[in-house]
């Protein structure tokens, strides 16, 4: 809790859960208490309007007041700052890298609608942790991670600035239906990006992979709320459930990563390659929203879902485990969510059971 100051020209306090007792004695020693949840809100709210009206700069500025970015860093100057690569260096050629993509460099680059000036880049975002033949750049990761927060924010922005019909809740929704591993994952099929990922050969990757894609194939592509249920790798880690692999998602994620970059951190035209893969879901959701898996298995009612208390489990990959009880056809059923917090675990045994109950 944080307490700050409180004078008649305030105004009024407000009610605390802890009724009138609490509100006199706060009025009496002339302080406030504020959730930290409250004040969290206000800084982000305040982060939000300097965005709005000042842009990208104007955050960063504010951020930095704030102390959450140190202002001896001078974040801003990385904004649009050339990162170097082992083209820029000097290190390898043009030809050595589209050979490492087995020439497909104009291929994928006609697909994206996008012409990269550096493009080892693009062989750092197609690269998967096993392909040894890469010894030029690491691996996807490090692309992945950015492009995931770039993805966030510019789809945040766009719902935003034009979907201002909807509330708070439906903007979150929304965002969740198109910011997802498995929304992705369904993009990268789509365009037949999942073609030039290298990799050394791994079966059951392969197997994964052509099983999404075999699935996505016989609905025409259509990314629905059938497709959004599927189970992800973060969703669970129990193998015999995965059915679209990360690695999908995470070829979108790079590929962004490594736009981002190769523009010199112009978002706008970022915007217009993601815009130009998204945009038909974009507009479909906006008008649809698709419902979480959590809600729509509570609204079943013939379901009569129960969701058990979290329980911490023992491996690494997943620290969370969520069973739920369900009925079906008169019998009951259980299955098990797993997950890094309570919220994905949730999520991933209401998805396992919607899955169960559409058999």
């Amino acid at each position: 809790m944080i307490k700050t100051r409180f004078t008649e020209c305030e105004g009024a306090v407000e009610k605390e859960p802890h009724g009138q007792a609490q509100n006199a004695m706060q009025n009496y020693l002339k302080l406030q208490a504020v959730s930290d949840k409250s004040i969290a809100d206000c800084v982000e709210a305040l982060v939000g309007t300097y965005l709005l009206s000042g842009g990208v700069l104007a955050a960063v500025k504010v951020l930095e007041w704030f102390r959450v970015l140190p202002p001896q860093d001078n974040f801003a100057e990385y904004l649009h700052k050339p990162v170097s690569t082992v083209i820029t260096e000097k290190k390898t050629t043009y030809d050595q890298v589209d050979f490492l993509l087995n020439h497909c460099i104009a291929d994928i680059e006609e697909i994206l609608n996008y012409k990269f000036k550096d493009p080892s880049l693009l062989l750092e975002a197609l690269s998967h942790s096993s392909y040894i033949r890469n010894r030029l750049t690491r691996s996807y990761e490090r692309l992945e991670f950015l492009g995931d927060a770039i993805l966030d924010f510019l789809i945040t922005s766009y719902i935003f600035e034009n979907c201002r019909q909807l509330k708070p809740g439906e903007l979150t929704d929304l965002r969740s239906a198109l910011v997802n591993n498995v929304t992705f994952a369904a993009y990268v099929v789509k365009h037949g990006l999942y073609k030039f990922l290298c990799s050394q050969l791994n079966p059951s990757l392969d197997s994964a992979i052509i099983a999404f894609v075999e699935h996505q194939e016989q609905r025409n592509h259509e990314i629905i709320e059938d497709v959004l249920y599927l189970i992800d790798e973060d969703d669970c880690q129990a193998a015999e459930y995965v059915e679209v692999p990360k690695v999908l998602s995470d070829i979108m994620e790079a590929l962004v990563g490594a736009i981002f970059l190769d523009s010199l951190g112009d978002l706008q035209v970022v915007w217009s390659v993601i815009y130009r893969i998204m945009w038909r879901e974009i507009d479909l959701f906006s008008m649809r929203i698709p419902q979480q898996p959590v809600r729509v298995l509570y609204e079943n009612v013939h379901a009569c879902a129960v969701f058990e208390k979290p329980r911490i489990t023992d491996t690494d990959v997943a620290k969370v485990c969520i069973p739920v009880r369900f009925t079906k056809d008169g019998r009951q059923h259980t299955v098990h969510g797993f997950g890094n917090n309570k919220f994905q675990a949730k999520r991933a045994a209401a998805k396992l059971a919607l899955k169960v109950l559409a058999m």
